[in-house]
């Protein structure tokens, strides 16, 4: 006998149907408490109510700004942003609702503060981002009400409200980046000096919706925040980042202006920004900078990069959970197997091609927790798992013996059929090593170039993936690491949608080396956690241009400003007596830091990382370097497992 099925009050829609649904109640309640009086006890207890919810804040809401609620019920929009509940103000920090819901019912449910645009689109402002929604018991008559505080539930033992920004949805985020080294080219120091100056981005015309805020970079204080009445202070090597919301309609409609103030407050100049003027995901803006005095004059030429953020362009995300910034501090230093088992392109390879099917598994049995894999985007739109942007190939029956005599393509110039057919070379220690083609290579495992999708169906869910998004960076001596012409949105979407749709139920976490594609990652979703992966202080490469990759206390501050995870630092930042106190930074401000890096290859270093606390150690060859006593792969416990299940949402 099976318990009958309840509607929920909106579902319910007559008298009729209230009663039956109450019926139902009772019938199930039968199979549990017996008959008699526990049993019209039962039924009593299930019948429509409005349930009330207050909520106190800790600080007044933006005037443009509202509370709303939404849940698990259909009364409270099934955790969907449009059907959410908006509350009424009471006062500057108290808000209320009432809801028509059966007072039987076991309740999940988050409240959030939003903004609506003209449209009538609800932004997301800020939600309650705790692992487990709020829950609600059933109600009697007596007691139907509930009085909550934002961003506090009973299980912050601290009392520290646990909010986050939201995702975007049908809005956009226009970001416009002071983060080189040479901003400004200046006609006249004594009229306009770089390295003493106030910016401020101004919007010729408001809009509901459209918000301008900044992060000027510092430990500590890196969080976005509302500009300065007279802009934020600039001086060379600031990292200053105007991080612009506008609904999507808008936006090749609207009209900025960069002002520009000396340090007593005097308006010097501007330059105009029209948002049609931004070509794809990202670009560089050549900005005059006109005279406040006489609009004719030139002050200086500021070149000023940008990149917009677009809305996930596939289903739209919900409420219901997330694992952004799921990461408890009672988990141990965890294991990542580097490209599986380790880089294979060498002269002491491991067994398996790294990247491949058969790498991953390999790791996984030696006990690494996670696995990092590299994701690039062939010319067709597949999402490949492999390192390098290119590779060296020839034509079919050409003999090889030089490697003067290989060609160079890059993957996102070559259709997936095409790349499963190509000879791979590589070359080692001056020799030329040829490798069998995905489609020479006859044990599906051992294929190179396997797609994302292959790798998320294929490997078990208690083998976490790092998924590292490969994006070309600019070098600070000039230059590139390869040529990208990929659109950065449509690029960003098609990994999420892979993952979304394939890789639930999973610990899996994004990383990049692109700052900007982190951001991305972190604002197109709000399941998965992202982490800024960094180079460094280090002899080993040359820098990159985008300051914001340096050294690690500019990867955290970035991190802090844009609410990622965490940073996925080099290794050699930490071989130095001050390796615990910079971890201990990013801990205090409640990212990880998963470190990487050639430094990490023996039993020692990864032992000496995990006792300088780490948060996990990505290094080749698990098969070697796995510490001793470890006798299982972390996530392989069914009921970690089961904590990651709440992903899947389709």
């Amino acid at each position: 006998m099976s318990v009958p099925m309840l509607l929920t009050p909106m579902e319910a829609q007559s008298p009729d149907e209230h009663m039956q649904n109450c019926a139902a109640f009772a019938d199930g309640a039968a199979l549990v408490y017996g008959t008699g009086n526990e049993l019209e006890s039962a039924a009593a207890a299930c019948k429509p109510t409005l349930r009330e919810f207050n909520v106190r804040l800790e600080l007044p809401l933006d005037p443009e700004e509202r509370l709303g609620l939404t849940g698990d019920a259909k009364a409270l929009g099934e955790w969907q942003l449009s059907r959410s509940v908006p509350l009424e103000s009471l006062d500057e920090l108290n808000w209320r609702t009432t809801v028509p819901l059966q007072s039987c019912r076991q309740l999940e449910y988050r409240y959030f503060v939003y903004v609506e645009d003209r449209s009538g689109y609800k932004q997301i402002r800020r939600w309650e981002t705790h692992f487990k929604p709020r829950s609600l018991g059933p109600c009697s008559e007596l007691q139907c009400s509930q009085l909550d505080v934002f961003g506090i539930t009973n299980d912050n033992s601290d009392l520290k409200p646990q909010v986050h920004r939201g995702w975007l949805n049908h809005e956009v985020i226009l970001q416009l980046k002071f983060n080189g080294e040479k901003m400004f080219q200046v006609h006249d120091i004594e009229t306009f000096d770089p390295q003493h100056v106030q910016l401020k981005i101004v919007p010729v015309e408001q809009t509901a919706g459209l918000q301008v805020e900044y992060t000027k970079q510092e430990y500590g204080k890196s969080q976005l925040d509302q500009q300065p009445t007279f802009g934020v202070p600039y001086t060379k090597g600031d990292i200053i980042i105007f991080h612009i919301t506008l609904p999507l309609e808008k936006m090749m409609q609207q009209h900025f202006r960069l002002e520009c103030y000396s340090m007593s407050n005097e308006l010097l100049g501007s330059a105009s920004l029209l948002s049609a003027d931004l070509t794809g995901s990202e670009g560089l803006l050549h900005l005059p900078i006109k005279s406040a005095k006489d609009a004719e004059e030139t002050l200086a030429r500021l070149r000023l990069p940008y990149v917009v953020v677009q809305p996930y362009r596939y289903s739209p995300l919900d409420f219901k959970t997330t694992y952004a910034h799921y990461w408890p501090r009672s988990w141990p230093s965890l294991d990542v197997g580097h490209r599986g088992n380790g880089k294979s392109y060498i002269a002491d390879a491991p067994a398996e091609r790294e990247n491949t099917i058969a790498s991953f598994l390999s790791a996984h049995e030696h006990h690494a927790d996670m696995i990092e894999l590299d994701v690039h985007l062939t010319a067709d739109g597949v999402p490949v798992i492999y390192h390098d942007f290119g590779l060296r190939t020839a034509p079919p029956g050409k003999q090889i013996s030089r490697p003067d005599q290989l060609e160079y393509v890059l993957i996102k110039d070559i259709n997936y059929s095409l790349l499963k057919r190509l000879r791979i070379f590589s070359v080692i220690a001056g020799k030329v090593v040829e490798y069998p083609s995905h489609n020479a290579e006859p044990r599906p495992e051992h294929r190179i170039f396997p797609t994302l999708v292959e790798v998320l169906v294929q490997l078990p869910k208690s083998l976490g993936i790092d998924v590292e998004i490969k994006w070309p960076q600019r070098r600070q001596g000039g230059g590139s690491e390869a040529e990208q012409t990929i659109d950065k949105n449509f690029f960003a979407d098609k990994v999420l949608h892979q993952v979304i749709q394939n890789g639930c139920g999973r610990p899996i976490i994004f990383s990049s080396f692109d700052a900007d594609m982190c951001t991305m990652l972190r604002f197109k979703q709000n399941i998965f956690p992202v982490m800024f992966l960094t180079q460094g202080e280090t002899k080993k490469w040359q820098p990159f241009l985008d300051l914001r990759t340096r050294n690690f206390m500019a990867a955290v501050n970035n991190a802090q400003a844009f609410e990622l995870a965490g940073t996925a630092p080099h290794a050699e930042d930490f071989l130095g007596d001050n390796a615990p106190e910079m971890l201990q930074k990013a801990k205090d401000l409640g990212q990880i830091a998963v470190i990487w890096g050639d430094d990490c290859n023996s039993k020692e270093r990864v032992e000496y990382f995990t006792r300088i606390g780490a948060t996990a150690t990505c290094y080749d060859r698990s098969d070697l370097f796995m510490p001793p006593a470890k006798q299982e792969a972390f996530f392989k416990s069914p009921a970690l497992m089961a904590e990651f299940a709440a992903q899947c949402r389709i």
